[in-house]
């Protein structure tokens, strides 16, 4: 068991890691996010922002959440169950856990894995050790990024007309230019 993790990987001293402001902007160009989920003054990245994430209700909002790693299970369980329009970023460098098997797949409409590492503000070096996704619901994927995108739909039907019965996970496609 790694001592620095508890063998789980959500280490108290990443809470602060930051969105960096370059993809927050991209985003939010797409996005016009109007709520910051899940931070503090400090952290802010939106004008709109919840410090108490068990608090926010989500009406009408189109949400940005960039959970502390420490608390990450319960903020994402929580942002599935209020928002409806929203990405949120976590990692994604082991998705048997339960948090990707029990919480994000069987509740995002798609994961989007970047095809480089984030280098999240107020964290030593040049990236993390680890990759990170970015995960929606009730919104298209991003575009002007380079990297891959899963899709993930529940009875219902996926982005290129096919009805679906069960959930699918598949990769939609590789942007242009992006291996």
């Amino acid at each position: 068991m790694n001592k620095s993790t508890n063998g789980k990987g959500n280490n108290p001293s990443r809470d602060e890691w930051e969105t960096p402001r370059e993809l927050i902007e991209l985003l939010h160009k797409q996005y016009d996010f109007n709520l910051d989920c899940c931070a503090t003054s400090k952290t802010k990245k939106l004008l709109s922002y919840c410090s108490d994430f068990e608090s926010f209700l989500g009406d009408g909002a189109i949400a940005w959440m960039n959970p502390p790693f420490s608390k990450a299970e319960r903020m994402i369980e929580h942002f599935f169950k209020v928002i409806k329009n929203g990405v949120m970023i976590y990692r994604c460098d082991n998705m048997e856990t339960a948090i990707w098997q029990r919480i994000i797949l069987k509740n995002a409409d798609w994961v989007f894995i970047p095809s480089y590492r984030i280098c999240y503000e107020g964290m030593d070096g040049k990236g993390s050790r680890f990759p990170s996704a970015l995960i929606g619901i009730g919104v298209k994927p991003p575009k002007n990024l380079k990297g891959i995108i899963l899709e993930v739909r529940v009875d219902g039907t996926t982005t290129d007309g096919i009805p679906s019965k069960t959930k699918v996970l598949g990769i939609l496609g590789i942007l242009p230019n992006e291996l």
